[in-house]
């Protein structure tokens, strides 16, 4: 059976109301509203209209009937994905015509701290798609905005649009800027970022998109400008300061997977340098994201690795920069008449997200929701 579901304290308190203020303006008593922010009681036709009024929203972002999850078919993200998906929680998205689930793994630190959509009950067999038990509603993970990429800063952006928008989720899923727009031209995600430089042209991105997508139609938005720099403990007691320094025989150096931004502006510093990299002592050692990185630096595990600045900050490290990276996001070009495509693009062009953002330490936002290209075919 359905059962109804409520979003009043969260509107209520994203206008500023108190619970008194609130109640008196719709005409009801203070002891009424919080039986219904609670979720406890059904609010009249009469009742929730007043609140929609005085709250200037939708009734359906106060109250809305949730149903039981049910079962679906999905096409596992990404190559093996059937041997990481030991956990059985997943995100789950409606991409192109069909359902897409996204395994969490348990080494990822995203994976323990994302609330799952779905749990796998039977793994794909015999090249039918998995079976997945749904922990939403089937209609609000139709609304999922599955995100792949590899800053931090995708969080605030999942944040800020499920503030504006209630009900309405990206899911961040994390994954090397190679890997994310691999994934994004396989269909299993809705958006894609990325943070590539391309020698040749001196461009960010777009080479990169026009190669993995060969003359479809895309749309890449600038999400933000970022730093890029060498995580080291609080003090840098090495005193690491440019790439030469991480060849050091006294650095422990920890690195990103192929296809990373971050791993590919570490090459371009070091062959600059004339450094080779059988020369950095962890060169070989990867992690798969900016936290993992810092993590390992903060842990004492490795003395310094590639992180964004933000990163660096969440975990208490000293920073080194060492380039400004443009981060983007692309998408198909006939997705772009979704509306969640312009819910992105609003939050990233609201002054909320701007700010927060910046908060973080690394980013300059002065750009952020401009459309860099239309690729055409």
């Amino acid at each position: 059976m359905p059962r109804l579901e409520t979003g009043l304290r969260r509107a209520r308190q994203k206008s500023g109301f108190t619970q008194g203020e609130l109640a008196a303006r719709a005409g009801i008593s203070r002891q009424t509203l919080s039986t219904l922010e609670s979720g406890r009681g059904q609010p009249s036709t009469v009742v929730a209209l007043r609140l929609a009024h005085v709250l200037r929203c939708r009734i359906e972002e106060l109250f809305w009937l949730r149903e039981e999850g049910g079962e679906l078919r999905a096409e596992l993200a990404g190559p093996g994905e059937r041997r990481r998906f030991e956990s059985k929680r997943a995100l789950v998205g409606w991409v192109a015509g069909r359902w897409v689930a996204h395994p969490l793994r348990r080494q990822d630190p995203l994976g323990l701290t994302t609330a799952a959509d779905a749990l796998l009950s039977r793994a794909p067999r015999n090249g039918e798609p998995a079976r997945l038990v749904a922990l939403r509603p089937i209609e609000a993970l139709q609304a999922n905005v599955l995100v792949t990429g590899c800053d931090p800063g995708l969080a605030v952006l999942a944040g800020r649009v499920e503030d504006r928008w209630p009900g309405q989720r990206l899911c961040w899923i994390g994954a090397s800027s190679d890997a994310a727009l691999q994934t994004l031209a396989r269909g299993h995600a809705h958006v894609a970022g990325a943070h590539l430089f391309d020698e040749e042209t001196g461009e960010y991105n777009v080479p990169f998109v026009r190669r993995a997508f060969r003359g479809r139609p895309m749309v890449v938005i600038t999400f933000a400008h970022l730093e890029e720099g060498f995580a080291v403990a609080r003090g840098n007691p090495l005193r690491i300061r440019k790439p030469e320094d991480i060849a050091r025989k006294d650095v422990r150096f920890v690195n990103r997977e192929q296809g990373a931004g971050a791993r590919r502006l570490l090459d371009r510093l070091l062959r600059k340098a004339r450094v080779p990299a059988s020369a950095v002592a962890g060169y070989d050692r990867l992690l798969g994201g900016h936290l993992q990185v810092a993590q390992a630096v903060a842990m004492g595990a490795a003395d310094a690795g590639v992180v964004a600045r933000s990163a660096a900050v969440a975990h208490g490290l000293d920073f080194v920069p060492l380039s400004e990276e443009r981060f983007d996001l692309v998408f198909p070009k006939e997705w772009s008449g979704d509306a969640r495509a312009g819910r992105i693009v609003e939050t990233l062009e609201g002054r909320a997200f701007r700010r927060e953002l910046a908060s973080l330490g690394g980013y300059d936002t002065r750009r952020s929701g401009q459309l860099v290209c239309e690729l055409k075919p």
